[in-house]
């Protein structure tokens, strides 16, 4: 017997997704619709089938049993449109390849030689804070996570170019919402296009992907003319296929743009709502500080530390759990399949989504609550948690960015108290990667 189509909407399901997506409340609609449907539910945009899968197994499936029969959706297509052919941004087999080539520079030992970098950039930048002044934690955060990025992976300052690049993306975020909406419901429309004009960087960022590169053009070629180091763009400039051939120029630029969004944004965001939920919970965030002075004392906190830090470790994967960097994104099958008893269509946008996932009752008790403590012995299925996603394209930097994370918590929680300055709630702006819907600024109260 023929499997039927998933349960949903149908058509009128399509102009709801289109209104909650101008609107930024994507999340509230796919939330709804796995309440009102399912763990496999699907609506009609277009001639576009969205199937939206909230079920740990199935998510498994997608990205790790049977990842080979799915490639990138639309957001890979809006994403390749800013850092071109990366290894965000391709499927298999350019994927394992350049995968191969970048896998070095994230092995444990190396990672762990980029700790001292993140401490220091940290004690940088907050020796900075005056007393009790209050403090844009984002704009901190993503000065941060800029600065260890680039002098851990590249060898070199991007301090000089954050502003710039934040601009960047600050541009290309406030676009990327509505973007990824329409590409949703006419994505199979951009490759005819982006094959008539083949000599364009970027048809729907030119000028945002002309700064980018213009940044970091200098890079590359002050690395070819210095010789070989020992950081990612080394790596990049000495890798050879099994043909002996290199990555040109332009790819190592896609890659250093990819790196430089992926590896600066996400963390900074993850950071800020960390230190947002801590101001908001004084009492978690003594437990915090209690374990810091324990294990560190008087000394700056280091990669070692990491492993006597259990709770900060669990401060920061609640922090994810509830305000996953990336709260949604979607593959498409390449040929008609069955999933949880349900036939999806070749082609059709299959998305799954994190933050709906992470707050299911049936996985994380009082699952909007701020509670670290659920992770000290966690019972939930595997892929109920999945910030950083999962299987063969997996977050390559997750080594890094857990790392840099939970140090740059260490090394700001021993001398600060981050102090809320108002009682507003946190809000979200749910346009591309989640972020709060304002500043949150705190108070920086010395210990």
């Amino acid at each position: 017997m023929r499997k039927s189509l998933p349960p949903g909407p149908g058509i009128s399901g399509g102009v709801g997704f289109l209104r909650a997506a101008a609107a930024g409340k994507v999340l509230e609609f796919l939330t709804d619709l796995t309440q009102r449907y399912g763990d496999v539910a699907s609506f009609s945009l277009g001639p576009q089938r969205i199937v939206f899968v909230n079920d740990p197994a199935l998510i498994e499936e997608i990205l790790v049993t049977r990842q080979r029969a799915f490639v990138r959706d639309a957001g890979a297509q809006l994403l390749r449109e800013l850092v071109g052919e990366g290894l965000l941004t391709t499927d298999d087999p350019a994927h394992l390849e350049r995968r191969r080539i970048m896998q070095p520079a994230f092995h444990r030992a190396r990672v762990a030689r980029y700790g001292e970098i993140v401490v220091g950039e940290t004690e940088r930048i907050t020796r900075a804070w005056r007393p009790a002044a209050p403090i844009d934690v984002g704009a901190e955060m993503a000065q941060l996570t800029l600065a260890a990025v680039g002098a851990a992976l590249f060898g070199t300052d991007l301090r000089e170019g954050a502003a710039e690049i934040a601009s960047v993306l600050a541009s290309v975020t406030e676009r990327g919402g509505a973007l990824a909406a329409l590409l949703a419901f006419a994505g199979p429309i951009l490759g005819p296009l982006r094959a008539a004009f083949p000599n364009r960087a970027s048809l729907l960022f030119p000028r945002e992907r002309a700064r980018l590169e213009a940044i970091v053009a200098p890079l590359v070629a002050r690395e070819r003319a210095v010789g070989e180091g020992d950081d990612l763009l080394s790596l990049m400039l000495a890798a050879r296929d099994e043909g002996g051939r290199g990555l040109d120029d332009a790819a190592i630029r896609n890659e250093i743009c990819m790196l430089v969004l992926a590896g600066h944004e996400t963390t900074a965001n993850a950071l800020t709502w960390t230190f947002a939920l801590l101001a908001q919970h004084r009492d978690i965030e003594t437990k915090l500080h209690a374990e810091i002075d324990a294990v560190c004392g008087a000394r700056a906190p280091h990669v070692d530390d990491l492993a006597r830090l259990p709770f900060v470790a669990h401060v920061f994967d609640e922090a994810l759990r509830l305000y996953p960097p990336a709260p949604a994104f979607a593959r498409r099958p390449t040929s008609e399949i069955e999933l949880g008893g349900y036939r999806i269509p070749a082609g059709a946008s299959v998305f799954v989504s994190p933050f709906v996932m992470q707050r299911d009752a049936r996985y994380f008790a009082n699952p909007q609550a701020f509670v670290p403590e659920r992770w000290a012995d966690p019972t939930q299925p595997k892929f109920a948690f999945f910030p950083f996603g999962g299987g063969s394209k997996m977050c390559i930097g997750e080594p890094f960015a857990r790392m840099e994370a939970l140090l740059a918590i260490a090394t700001i929680a021993r001398r600060f108290s981050l102090q809320r300055t108002d009682d507003r709630p946190l809000e979200i702006a749910a346009r591309g990667l989640l972020k709060p819907a304002r500043p949150v600024v705190l108070a920086a109260v010395g210990r």
